[in-house]
């Protein structure tokens, strides 16, 4: 089964990764390109995180100190997730029960292992892309191809920003995995990023650059133009959904690397080492 289906899972899994990043990310016109560039530089180096994951978990230090490093990309989703859900849906809530409430959900999420919240990764992955290309295709009609911009020079510190915010997670689930793993990271982060890539255009397309850099979470504004007739006038919402889904998937997975020195186990499938220690009693 870990033949077959985890690499499927583990791609999703990653791929959840560059789409959280959707609803925060600031746009401009080098944000496309920024975004393209700083997936790719991710993923390569997250391919290389997978490769020597193997060597990682042979010392506790290590494991330690990778628990201790996921910690810092799991609090940054915590909060911003909170921040994102008091300024746009519960503005009467407190922060710090926004933030409990879905640290809840996902240590909830993360009791299960990592390898399940991978399989949980997969529907939500192609829950989160369909709802994104049906919004861009439901305001094609309204995109302006005059705010197309052409590479610039500015577009190498967008990628950096981009980068920072994307790779600590990724670079710890990458040097968390099982064996065997590089290019299922590669490929998810991949096509994540061309997704991220494509909707920072269109919401470039869409609001204008001088628009769009008023407000605080301009992917989340565009999307609320694709309205069905009476039935979604707030678009914002069905767009919004999938990728605080994405971003719960992202935070259970780190969660569960946070775990992994304490519980030894992916959930279903153990680490080497501890799988092999009843064929060695058996002996």
């Amino acid at each position: 089964m870990r033949e077959r289906l985890f690499p499927r899972w583990g791609a999703a899994l990653f791929a959840l990764l560059p789409l959280s990043e959707l609803l925060y990310l600031p746009v401009d016109g080098q944000t496309m390109y920024a975004a393209a560039l700083a997936s790719l530089i991710c993923a390569l180096l997250c391919a290389g995180g997978a490769r020597i994951a193997p060597f990682w978990r042979r010392y506790r230090i290590l494991q330690w100190a990778l628990a201790l490093f996921a910690l810092w990309p799991l609090t940054q989703s915590l909060a911003r997730m909170g921040l994102f859900l008091r300024n746009t849906v519960f503005p009467s809530r407190p922060l710090w029960s926004l933030i409990l409430l879905l640290t809840v959900c996902t240590l909830l999420t993360a009791t299960t292992g990592l390898n399940r919240c991978a399989m949980w990764a997969l529907p939500v992955a192609w829950v989160a892309g369909a709802v994104l290309i049906l919004s861009g295709i439901l305001t094609l009609g309204e995109l302006r191809i005059s705010y197309w911009e052409a590479p610039a020079a500015p577009l190498l510190g967008q990628a950096g920003a981009i980068l920072r915010a994307l790779l600590p997670a990724a670079l710890a689930l990458s040097l968390a995995l099982p064996d065997g793993l590089a290019g299922a990271a590669s490929r998810g982060l991949s096509a994540g990023g061309a997704l991220l890539a494509l909707l920072s255009l269109r919401a470039l397309l869409l609001l204008g650059p001088h628009t769009a850099a008023l407000l605080p979470y301009p992917n989340f504004s565009a999307a609320g133009l694709a309205a069905i007739g009476d039935f979604a006038r707030h678009g914002e919402v069905f767009f919004a959904v999938p990728l605080l889904l994405c971003e719960l998937g992202r935070c259970a997975a780190l969660a569960c690397v946070l775990l992994l020195p304490v519980t030894h186990s992916y959930g279903v499938l153990r680490l080497g080492q501890e799988a092999d220690r009843p064929a060695h009693r058996q002996q």
